[in-house]
This record gives structure tokens, sequence and C-alpha cells, in this order.
């Protein structure tokens, strides 16, 4: 696969699809391990929906010739004072996005801050067991589904206005 960033998003966005397909068939199931199974493919589909999401601002800033090396985490990269000193629509756009709390970047940021979270502890004895990863998961299919539209678009809708140096 050739390196430019593009290819990257694209690869994270196809693979987030086919994680959204594979959870969704989990969802469906009734076997035993189902719930296992639910628990893995949303986990993968939230990993594929940040990285996607990142690449997505790498591509931008790739259009813009910015140099963002060395930070590998979408919450940096949209920071007020990385906004000051990358100005443009695109991350400016994305930054206002990650505030508002009922948008798909704030869903995405918050399911990927959920399953970087500690293991839940039942109890409190010393051998307690553990819960989950991530907690109750917050974030669904529906949001999942939307999120990966939303994004797709967003790619869509940035590469249409970028100019090629």
């Amino acid at each position: 696969m050739a390196d430019e960033l593009y290819t990257r998003t694209n690869q994270a966005l196809a693979f987030a699809r086919l994680a959204l397909g594979e959870w969704q068939q989990a969802a469906a199931a009734t076997e035993i391990g189902a719930a296992t199974r639910v628990a893995y493919h949303r986990e993968h589909t939230v990993f594929h929906l940040y990285r996607g999401l990142l690449w997505l601002i790498q591509e931008v800033a790739e259009g813009y010739r910015w140099t963002l090396t060395g930070t590998q985490s979408v919450e940096q990269l949209l920071r007020a004072e990385q906004i000051g000193r990358f100005p443009g629509p695109e991350l400016a756009e994305l930054a206002q996005l990650m505030q508002r709390s009922d948008s798909w970047v704030a869903g995405i940021l918050s399911a990927w801050q959920q399953l970087q979270a500690p293991p839940a502890r039942a109890g409190g004895a010393a051998g307690a067991l553990i819960v989950g990863g991530a907690a109750t998961p917050s974030w669904g299919l529906a949001e999942a589904d939307a999120a990966l539209a939303s994004l797709r678009a967003q790619v869509e809708r940035y590469r249409q206005n970028l100019q090629e140096w």
C-alpha cells in the first residue's frame, strides 16, 4: 500500500466499516460468547474510527504542508494552542465538534476514552472480580454507524476543498 496519508485514512475507514458490520452480526447472535464478541467488535470499531479521525487530521495538515510530527492523539491535535499554530477551517471545525458533547467527534473521543479506562472492579474485596474494561459502554451501534457516516462525509468534503500543491 502506498504511504500517502489519504490511503491510511481510507484504510481506517474501511476497517471501521468491516468492524461495524461484525459488531452488528455479533449483536444479533444468541450463542454463548456473543457478549464477548460484541465487546471485541465494539472496541475494534472504536479503534478504527479514532484512527480514521486522527489520519483525517494528519491528511488536512499534509494538505497545508503543516508538520505535526510527534503528535499521535486527536485530543492533542485539536487543542486551542494547536489550532492557533495551524489556523485552518478544517481543524477549527473539528475542534468545535470536539467541544459539542452531542457531536460525532465527541462521541468517538468519549468511546476512545472509555476504551482506554482501567477495568472496573466489582465489590470491595481484595480478590474482587473484574467486571469490564470500559465500564458500561454508552456508545452503541447506532452512534458508531452515525459517526462512521459523518466521518466519511467529512473526509469527502475536505478532500474536495483541499488544493493539491
